[in-house]
């Protein structure tokens, strides 16, 4: 009598869709680990395993000549945001595409590479700064205020900094409308 546990003749469900999401997704084993909560090892052996069992795995080949930048739907997705905001950190852009660190950097120096968008993409690495950049650029605060408010004693220099690396910093500014006035007011004003 053998002792231990059968081996069984096929995987989990669980498994099979471990399987099906490493060949098909942009998942990594470090994102699937995370995402099932077991060790990346663990997603080793169960890849290992199935590949025993006859289950084909294939990762995607994510080659510079064989990757589609129009039919990716990350690549779709930074080119949205990067049309939207120059001023970004890899962080958030992670954030909001909801991706791991990796799989953002591999298709920005795709992207940035093949010219679709620009070299100074999410550059910089504070969430402070951006946001400092981000006040100054879009609301009517002179640099000293915004520079207090964020805790940069000399935002002067930050500025000049930010513009010689070439990021666009020229003040888009967020005007109140005023309501038209009536003929008769504009009338009565002017006389």
């Amino acid at each position: 009598m053998s002792r231990g546990r059968k081996l069984s003749k096929d995987i989990s469900y669980r498994d099979k869709k471990i399987v099906e999401r490493y060949n098909s997704a942009l998942d990594t084993m470090p994102s699937l680990a995370k995402r099932y909560g077991i060790s990346k090892q663990r997603i080793h052996e169960i890849l290992k395993r199935a590949k025993t069992l006859g289950y084909v795995i294939k990762k995607q080949n994510l080659s510079k000549r064989y990757h589609d930048f129009h039919q990716c739907e990350v690549c779709k997705k930074i080119l949205k945001i990067a049309q939207k905001d120059e001023l970004m950190t890899k962080s958030e852009l992670t954030q909001m595409l909801n991706i791991d660190v990796g799989i953002c950097n591999w298709h920005l120096d795709r992207l940035k590479g093949s010219g679709f968008i620009s070299k100074k993409f999410a550059t910089i690495r504070s969430d402070r700064l951006v946001k400092a950049l981000r006040c100054y650029k879009y609301d009517s605060l002179s640099p000293a205020a915004v520079g207090r408010k964020f805790g940069y004693k000399n935002f002067y220099s930050i500025l000049s900094y930010q513009n010689k690396k070439g990021i666009n910093l020229e003040r888009i500014f967020r005007l109140q409308t005023v309501p038209e006035l009536k003929r008769e007011e504009q009338m009565a004003i002017s006389n």
